[in-house]
């Protein structure tokens, strides 16, 4: 579930509200939704 609503906020289908409510259902954990939401705070811890 989780690479399917990332794929859809990364191609504009899904907004934040939508990834908010989708923890809330739980279908995905909060720091799931933080790495959708914030996906540069993520990628530049890397490197």
């Amino acid at each position: 579930m989780f690479e399917r609503l990332k794929r859809l906020y990364d191609t504009g289908q899904l907004d934040e509200t939508n990834i908010k409510n989708a923890v809330k259902k739980g279908w995905i954990t909060e720091e799931q939704a933080f790495e959708i939401l914030n996906p540069q705070e993520i990628n530049s811890g890397n490197e």
